[in-house]
């Protein structure tokens, strides 16, 4: 079956970090929110425990998002596993959710698409020792906004987003209308403003499109934006929002 997040011709809704506009960020609850929601695929965060667990959670501390402080480097997972990862969210239910590990996700979501995010060098080794051992290759994409991690992925050898460095690359092509050539990367991840300067999405999607390259627009949720982006040859919209996303696909 075809990846769908490699489809020049799909318009695919992937949530970020789970239903993230309605439940605790990158718990299994809004992960499995947004599954039973229809999101397309799954879009998280991956980082690495003082004992080399790779788990779910954006930040490189638990502050924001759980009742504890301090680095996710500077506990090992059993003692990360005891914090609360919807203690600080509007919609906390008032059960405990832990921290998942990447292993945990990999072994509920068996089917659905993936786009992992490797926050730091550390957790490159277990996040993809874990994807091979769920036989997940054909189904994820691998990124990080750290150039570094981006560029590492590009030689192990899976489905992986393009770095900042390469994406910030293809605008004066984009804008030339050039031909680019063919990248390391399967993806272009972009989002709509970068460090405050206006990104030219449609430009760029239209370059990345000639060598077949689809792209993906974090983060969108607003139904009006991504039907533009989509009409511009965008094939994925990264969201908070999947419902309201998928109204906008539909409408």
């Amino acid at each position: 079956m075809k990846n769908p997040l490699l489809d020049l011709d799909a318009r695919v809704v992937i949530a970020h970090r789970g239903n993230r506009a309605w439940a605790p960020e990158n718990t299994i609850t809004a992960l499995h929110q947004a599954v039973s929601i229809g999101a397309d695929a799954l879009e998280f965060d991956v980082r690495v425990t003082r004992d080399g667990v790779a788990v779910v959670i954006h930040d490189s501390d638990i502050d924001r998002t759980t009742n504890g402080r301090g680095l996710v480097e500077s506990f090992t997972f059993d003692e990360l596993s005891r914090f609360d990862a919807s203690a600080r969210s509007p919609f906390a239910t008032g059960s405990t959710m832990a921290v998942p590990s990447l292993e945990e996700v990999l072994d509920r979501f068996r089917e659905i698409p993936l786009v992992i995010e490797v926050k730091e060098v550390g957790a490159i080794d277990a996040t993809a020792r874990l994807v091979r051992q769920f036989g997940a290759q054909d189904r994820i994409v691998l990124g990080s906004a750290v150039t570094p991690v981006a560029e590492r992925l590009y030689e192990l050898g899976f489905n992986t987003c393009a770095s900042i460095r390469d994406a910030m690359r293809l605008i004066p092509i984009g804008l030339a209308g050039l031909r680019p050539a063919r990248p390391k990367y399967q993806v272009l991840s972009v989002t709509p403003r970068f460090r405050g300067f206006r990104i030219p999405i449609a430009r760029m999607a239209a370059a990345a499109r000639k060598v077949g390259i689809p792209t993906q627009v974090w983060t969108v949720n607003d139904r009006v934006l991504a039907r533009s982006l989509w009409h511009a040859g965008v094939t994925g919209i990264v969201t908070d929002d999947p419902a309201a996303m998928l109204r906008a696909r539909e409408g």
